[in-house]
Order: structure tokens, then C-alpha cells, then sequence
């Protein structure tokens, strides 16, 4: 045997060894991209035993192409095998993700990362055999601290638990997790003051809602126990919180219980606790319990005690206070607790109620002078804002018709339905600007440059073709009697404009299949020009109004421009207009103007 068949021989074990394994561990997590693997794998013990073939008894001269396309299947498959994982990858995200959205998880890796917070600091004072110990006494009341285990890393792993989480009550989790948290507490309490120990679980708690705010639910009777009120407790003599204990094993249905060294149990509160009731339920026995205390701690060390227990809520974590207060808990506080606050929220809450105050003035205000006569401040106000509005509109238009044609890139379908929407708006904005142009009083001198002599049967054929269309889709009917001779003297545009205005205001009032009658006729030197409909009519405590600027149908909406304008134009020609009513039966607006 040449060196060449030796070393074949030998990469052939090898080969057929890694496959062994790949199939093995492949056995074991069934997993698609390990198949891939192996496919692949497979491939090279073939290409080991055809080289072993031709070299011994020189079988095949197709070398050329057989190792080629070996290679070629080996690459292929490691290819797909490689998307496979990152594909596995993603869904095993997907997985976690979901998984943490449940509570019972979410609990449980919060209460994991708060009681290695407290073991990081035990550890090194006592060592992994006493926290081992403790475990095990935990065992005994709660079965499911079974499952937790001290790790390498010398932290608390939970991480099997999470695989029984189906089969386990939440309560029956957060009762084990409580009493293994509270039992490190106290064994920390052991070897450092009860004030830092205090201290370190408000930042640990802090840490914990930061990662995971529902936590905030089950740390709430914590923080407020045993970081507010314990603290205040443990600083009296034996008697007194004798006293204390004894006050609070005669309160009905108590669920806190005091040991001789001061220390609260809170743990019978999580019997009936829930995210839904449970901050309620907490915050409720809370301030019976604080209220029964300071009636003990008044006789004993006064002023002090309500000093100390504000004191202790304002060094609550940050987010834990906010949510508390947020909820309005701040304000069942009993006196002498956290006045300032009290104070700043009530300040805050006569502030909040003075601007709704302002508010309604305000809008009483508006309203009062949107109904008023239009005097002159108000028109040369109107007049320069719609100047102010109308440039930058100017320039908002050009750019959103650029871009519709596309001069500035290629739109997607739904961009372009979005810039034809957003044209059409500035549009509608654009005609509001020209109404409100409108109304400040027209410039004689101008207008009597622009008049012309003409028949009025021409802007009343043009008014009845522009809103054909839109009385076609109410089914109405558009009917009209002009003599052809009749003339008037006036700006052509103007008056068209303020005519349509009467037509298109008829056309909205008037019922689906409702008729339209335009008529005109010589009235003296006028010419008399009416617009009546069978519609709902106007009451007549209204028809005074609706001339006014801003009088607008509460059904009908819009700006309430149009008859103002109306009025505006037909009296800038020394006209005069006016409508008659009769609710139920219809309207009757009237235009004279004069003929030249």
C-alpha cells in the first residue's frame, strides 16, 4: 500500500466519522438545516472511495468531471443548509418574542434578574453553598424552587421552569419567586445595614420595570412595605412594634403580618392578587395598614414618623412614583404625607381647570364674533391673513403639481393617489382663500372700470351648464324663464360669481328629485333676478342671518362665505338681495340689480 491509498484511507475514516456525528446530533434536534448538513457531508466519503477506487485499480478516466460536480454538490448544500439556519434563527426569535409577551414569563425572568441583582452581592460575603441552602429550605413550603438551580456563573437559572409554565398558576409562580426573593433579602439584611439594603432593592426594582413594566403590578406591595413603611417600623423599640403587630392582627381580614424585628410579610396579599385588580388591592390594605401605624407612631416619635414616610416615598423608583401617583394615589394619602406634592397637583389641577375656563371664553368669544356685523378691523384682518395664506399655498401647489407629473422621480400608484388627494385639498383650500378675498368691501373705483353692459341670460345659462353636474347627481330638475333682451350694467365675473353661489346654495337644500326655477324680469330701472327651490326652508328667525359672514347649517357645514359674499358683490353694485322662506315648502332668493 502506497502512501497515496494510506492517506485516502485515512481522510475515508474521518470522513465517515463527521458524518456518524452530523447524524447523531441530527437524531437528536431534527433539525432541516443539520439534513442539509449531513447531505452535504455525505457526498465526501463518495468522493474518497471513488479516489481510493482509481488509484488502486485505475477504473474510471473521469476525474475531470466527477470531483467538479462533488464539489459543486458539497458547496450547494452547505449553501442551503446555511439559509435553512438563518431561517431557523429567525422563527426561534419570532418564538422568544412571543413568549415573553406572556405574563408568566415576563414575571418570572424579572424576579430572575432581581434576585441575581441581590445574589452579585451576597455571593462574594457568603459564598455558593449558603445560597444553595437557602434554595433548599425554600423547597420545602414551595415545590417549584426545585426546579431553579445555582449555575456556573454562581446566578439563579430559571430557565427550566419556563418549559412547566402551562401547568403552573401564576400565583403558585409569584408565591415561590416572593419567598426565595425575600429569603436572599433577609440573608443580605445580614450582613450590611437595613438602609442599604433598602437602597439596593429600589434600584434592583428600578432596573427590573425598566426592562419589563409589568412588573410594576407585582412589585407594587413590595415597594410600598417594604421600602416606605418597613424601614419607619424597624426603627422602634420591641414594644412598639408590638403594639403594631398586635393593632394589625385585630384589623379584619389583615394581610400583613409584622415580626417582632419589624420585618412585613406582604405575602398574603398575593392570595387574591391579579394585573387586574391587583395595584388596586395593594394600594387599598396600604393605607389601612398606614393609617392604623401612624395612629400608633404619632404617640410615639410625633411628626417625625410622617416626616420619615415621605421621606421614604419620594426615594421610590422613578417609574415605580409615576405610576403610582399617575393613578390618583398620591391624593388618599393621609395628612402630613408628601404635602408639597399634594399641593403641586392641586396647583396643577386649578391651572388644567382655569385653561378649560379660558377655553370656553375663548370660544363663547369666537362665536360671538364670528355672528357679529363684519366691521373693518375684522375685514382687514380676514384680507391680510388670506394674502399671508395664499403665497406659501402658491408654492406648496407648484411643488405638489411637480410632483404629480413626476418631474421630481417616479411616484408609486399609492404616492400618486396620496399627491392627487393632497392637490385637490390645496384646491379647496385655494377657493376658501378666493371667498375669503371676498369679503372685505370691493373697491368702487375699481369696479367701475370693470363694468360692462350685458345680458343676463348669459351668466344664467353658464351658471345652469357649471352645475348641471351636480344637480344631475341629486336628480334635480333645473328649470328657467329670461327674457333675452334683459340687461345689466356690472363686472360680468362678479356677478356670475355671486349668481352661482345662489344656484349651487339652492341645488344643496333641495331634496334628491327637487326642482329649481331661475327667473328674471325688469323692475323699473332693475333688473330682478330670482332663484327658488322646494326644499326644507329657513326658519325665520335664521333668514336674517344667513347673509352674515361665518353663519353656516350645522348639517351642511362648510365656511359660511358663500351668501356673504353674495351680499358683498350685489351691494358693491348698488344692488340689493334678500330671501323669503317658508319651512317645509322652500326658499326664494331675490337679486336686484341695477340695468344702466
Amino acid at each position: 500500500m502506497n502512501v497515496l491509498t494510506m492517506l485516502i484511507f485515512i481522510n475515508l475514516f474521518l470522513s465517515f466519522l463527521i458524518l456518524f456525528f452530523i447524524a447523531k446530533i441530527y437524531a437528536a434536534y431534527r433539525r432541516t438545516y443539520l439534513l442539509w448538513f449531513l447531505f452535504s457531508f455525505f457526498v465526501i466519503p463518495l468522493i474518497f472511495i471513488y479516489g481510493l477506487a482509481e488509484s488502486i485499480a485505475r477504473i474510471s478516466p473521469f476525474e475531470i468531471v466527477i470531483y467538479p460536480v462533488a464539489v459543486m454538490v458539497i458547496e450547494i448544500g452547505i449553501l442551503l443548509a446555511q439559509n435553512s439556519l438563518i431561517s431557523s434563527i429567525k422563527m426561534e426569535e419570532e418564538k422568544e418574542y412571543k413568549i415573553l409577551l406572556r405574563d408568566d414569563v415576563a414575571l418570572l425572568r424579572t424576579y430572575e434578574t432581581l434576585i441575581n441583582y441581590l445574589l452579585d452581592k451576597i455571593v462574594p460575603m457568603i459564598g455558593v453553598k449558603s445560597i444553595k441552602e437557602v434554595l433548599d429550605s425554600s423547597r420545602e413550603d414551595y415545590p417549584l424552587i426545585g426546579s431553579f438551580y445555582i449555575d456556573a456563573n454562581e446566578r439563579l437559572n430559571a430557565r427550566s421552569v419556563e418549559e412547566m409554565l402551562d401547568k403552573i398558576e401564576i400565583k403558585e409562580l409569584f408565591l415561590s419567586l416572593y419567598d426565595v426573593f425575600s429569603r436572599f433579602l433577609e440573608l443580605y439584611a445580614a450582613f450590611v445595614p437595613w438602609e442599604k439594603v433598602i437602597d439596593d432593592l429600589r434600584k434592583g426594582i428600578a432596573r427590573a420595570m425598566e426592562k419589563n413594566p409589568i412588573i410594576f403590578e407585582w412589585a407594587a406591595p413590595i415597594v410600598l412595605f417594604k421600602t416606605v413603611l418597613e424601614p419607619v417600623i424597624r426603627k422602634l423599640r420591641g414594644e412598639e412594634i408590638r403594639e403594631i403587630g398586635i393593632a394589625l392582627k385585630t384589623m379584619k381580614n389583615s394581610p400583613i403580618n409584622i415580626d417582632r424585628t419589624g420585618k412585613i410579610d406582604v405575602k398574603n396579599i398575593y392570595e387574591n392578587y391579579s394585573l387586574e385588580n391587583g395595584v388596586h388591592i395593594a394600594t387599598k390594605e396600604f393605607l389601612k395598614v398606614l393609617g392604623i401605624c401612624l395612629s400608633i407612631l404619632n404617640r410615639k416619635i410625633g411628626e417625625v414618623a410622617h416626616m420619615m414616610i415621605t421621606s421614604n416615598f419620594r426615594k421610590m423608583p422613578q417609574n415605580m412614583k409615576e405610576r403610582l401617583y399617575g393613578e390618583g394615589f398620591i391624593e388618599k394619602l393621609p395628612k402630613g404625607i408628601l404635602e408639597e406634592e399634594k399641593v403641586t397637583l392641586m396647583s396643577r389641577e386649578r391651572l388644567v381647570e382655569e385653561l378649560v375656563e379660558r377655553r370656553k371664553k375663548l370660544e363663547k368669544a369666537y362665536k360671538e364674533l364670528a355672528e357679529a356685523e363684519l366691521g373693518k378691523m375684522k375685514a382687514t384682518f380676514i384680507d391680510v391673513i388670506a394674502h399671508e395664506l395664499k403665497t406659501p399655498l402658491t408654492a406648496i401647489n407648484t411643488y405638489a403639481e411637480l410632483l404629480q407629473k413626476e418631474k421630481l422621480g417616479k411616484l408609486t400608484k399609492v404616492q400618486k393617489e396620496k399627491i392627487e388627494m393632497m392637490i385637490k385639498n390645496i384646491k379647496k383650500l385655494t377657493d376658501l382663500i378666493d371667498d375669503m378675498l371676498q369679503i372685505p368691501s370691493i373697491d368702487l373705483k375699481e369696479l367701475e372700470l370693470r363694468k360692462e353692459k350685458f345680458f343676463i341670460k348669459e351668466i344664467i345659462e353658464e351658471t345652469v351648464n357649471d352645475c348641471k353636474e351636480m344637480a344631475d347627481e341629486k336628480e334635480q330638475q333645473i328649470y328657467t324663464s329670461v327674457p333675452d333682451s334683459l340687461t345689466v350694467q356690472g363686472d360680468k365675473d362678479l356677478l356670475s360669481r355671486a349668481f352661482k353661489n345662489i344656484v349651487v346654495n339652492a341645488i344643496q337644500y333641495t331634496p334628491k328629485k327637487g326642482k329649481i326655477k331661475i327667473s328674471a324680469m325688469e323692475d323699473g330701472s332693475n333688473a330682478h333676478l330670482m332663484v327658488e327651490d322646494n326644499g326644507k326652508g329657513i326658519a325665520e328667525d335664521e333668514i336674517e342671518r344667513i347673509f352674515d359672514p361665518f353663519y353656516r347649517d350645522a348639517e351642511k357645514g362648510g365656511a359660511g362665505l358663500g351668501l356673504a359674499i353674495v351680499k358683498n358683490i350685489v351691494e358693491g353694485h348698488k344692488g340689493k338681495v334678500w330671501a323669503e322662506s317658508i319651512v317645509g315648502k322652500g326658499s326664494t332668493f331675490h337679486i336686484l340689480l341695477p340695468r344702466g
